[in-house]
């Protein structure tokens, strides 16, 4: 067994620097070498982070001593990169969202699987203080068998890359930011069989997509989620509720606070502070599953299929505001 994975970080934008920063706090991970199609990116990141860089993406993956790669390039890209990296026989951490169609997402995890590679996948929400704990309240029985949950993520979108601006190359909110909140109801609710959106342009107007979007989803079970999500809300805010047969779990991330009320007498009731609110690093847990995927073969616990869940959805939801119909969802 490798002492150390050899990690080289793919796209070297804002997030992608911050995930190479991260790898190199790890005990079993070394920062190998960056790589970016711009010069200039590829430079500065290598000087900031004490790497090699490199403008060829053949030639970093064909260097030995990388094990590993954090793909953070432009969403379009993700297919093309991973693809790549996985016939180089590399392991791979791909930032959300896997990619902006499900056949993408399909032929990805099928590349990986025929090359002997793992695929992780950076839905990095789950590891954030509420969410977290959350989890931990409904694994616990808290409020029973949680069946509905309702987030609201509202904000601006301020300075954006011209690729963030499309729905072509970065799909819109719905993939670029709403595949946190996307996934998370996955994770709480189980599998989504329909969704049924609206939405509209009336705040940003540089863009080619909605602004605000309503999103129903109907999970298998019956159970139902909803997101209320905007980059064109005044002041923001980030709040839900998740429903559960013996009681509620209801939230805030901007501050940080979660209540929980149950229908015993007078109301169990527990109010879980922002100085409470403690987990580990999320960025360190999850590039450690990539490292325990590489070095012990350890499946990562968000892998390929969950990515592609969360395109699924988002996928559907702006296929139904084009439409204006419900759209069923294939399931993997």
């Amino acid at each position: 067994m490798a002492e150390a994975l050899g990690v080289a970080l793919l796209g070297c934008g804002g997030m992608g620097r911050t995930l190479a920063q991260t790898a190199r706090k790890l005990d079993r991970a070394r920062l190998v070498g960056v790589w970016d199609v711009a010069p200039a990116a590829a430079e500065a990141a290598g000087a900031t982070l004490e790497a090699p860089w490199f403008t060829d993406l053949r030639r970093i993956l064909a260097d030995p001593a990388v094990g590993g790669v954090i793909v953070a390039t432009p969403n379009y890209t993700h297919r093309e990169v991973v693809e790549a990296a996985a016939a180089a026989g590399k392991h791979i951490f791909c930032e959300k969202p896997l990619a902006l169609r499900t056949a993408d997402c399909d032929a990805m995890i099928a590349a990986a699987a025929a090359a002997g590679v793992h695929l992780c996948v950076g839905h990095v929400l789950r590891y954030l203080p509420v969410f977290d704990r959350m989890k931990q309240l409904v694994d616990a029985g808290a409020i029973g068998q949680p069946f509905a949950m309702r987030t609201s993520r509202l904000g601006g979108w301020g300075e954006a890359a011209e690729w963030r601006r499309r729905r072509a190359t970065s799909g819109g909110p719905l993939f670029e930011v709403n595949a946190h909140e996307l996934d998370y109801m996955r994770y709480i609710l189980g599998e989504p069989e329909s969704v049924y959106a609206t939405g509209s342009q009336t705040v940003v107007t540089d863009t080619d997509y909605e602004d605000t979007v309503f999103v129903t989803i109907r999970f298998a079970g019956g159970h139902h989620g909803v997101l209320h999500s905007s980059i064109g809300a005044a002041g923001g805010g980030y709040s839900g509720v998740i429903q559960g047969t013996d009681g509620v779990i209801s939230f805030t991330n901007w501050p940080s606070r979660i209540h929980v009320h149950g229908f015993a007498e007078g109301g169990a009731r527990e109010t879980i502070g922002e100085e409470s609110l403690t987990a580990p690093d999320a960025h360190v847990r999850e590039l450690t599953h990539l490292v325990e995927a590489a070095l012990d073969g350890t499946p990562p616990p968000i892998g390929g299929r969950d990515g592609r869940a969360a395109v699924a959805m988002a996928e559907a939801a702006v296929a139904s505001i084009q439409t204006g119909q419900a759209v069923t969802i294939r399931p993997a």
